[in-house]
């Protein structure tokens, strides 16, 4: 897929500055996921929402993929994308510890659905991951990342929806996510998760749970 930036950005402790290419797994893993002129962008910044919103800012191509530092596009991953049609390409996930495959691999659904999951989701709950291909602009049109304790993913890709950006699941393209239960998605409380799903849904005019 061509017109693409992968965006790989760490905040808070200097170490995660080169997680992603000591570990050989964001960067290398960006860069043979597509064609050879896939742009990669790896930058530091003290918060979240400031990292990945410098990250935009250099991006000059039409789509970004954000990447996490300590997790991997797998091969292929920009060539399905570009089979999609979308404003919104949600891949797959697969979750690996230590090496191992934590169950198979598939498309998030939204917390208590059993169907595969669509964009009249988004309002109810996120099934996109950070790895989402998105047009840069409809980033900026919505006023880029923003803070909060967990899932701002989700309160990005609600926000494309509501602008009405088009989704759809391109299950073909796999996201590596590296689990590690303490860190800052997986270590927080049920109470401090369903806060920051509260607060999201607040922010953004819908149904709160």
């Amino acid at each position: 897929m061509e017109g693409v930036t992968v965006v790989i950005s760490t905040w808070e402790g200097p170490g995660w500055r080169h997680v992603a290419g000591t570990r050989s797994r964001a960067v290398a893993s960006a860069r043979a996921a597509g064609a050879d002129d896939v742009v990669t962008v790896h930058l530091h910044r003290d918060d979240a929402a400031g990292a990945r919103n410098a990250g935009v800012d250099q991006v000059q191509t039409e789509w970004v993929v954000h990447l996490d530092a300590d997790d991997e596009l797998e091969p292929g991953y920009l060539s399905a994308m570009g089979r999609g049609t979308a404003d919104l390409r949600a891949p797959a996930v697969r979750y690996v510890r230590n090496g191992v495959d934590q169950g198979p691999v598939r498309v998030p659904r939204v917390a208590g659905h059993d169907h595969d999951c669509t964009a009249d989701c988004l309002p109810y709950g996120n099934w996109l991951v950070v790895g989402t291909l998105v047009r840069a602009d409809l980033i900026r049109k919505v006023g880029g990342w923003r803070d909060f304790a967990w899932s701002e993913d989700w309160d990005l890709w609600l926000r494309c929806h509501l602008a009405g950006a088009t989704v759809e699941a391109i299950p073909d393209a796999v996201y590596r996510a590296h689990v590690r239960y303490n860190s800052r998605n997986r270590g927080a409380s049920r109470a401090a998760r369903l806060a920051a799903h509260r607060a999201i849904a607040a922010a953004n005019g819908v149904p709160i749970p």
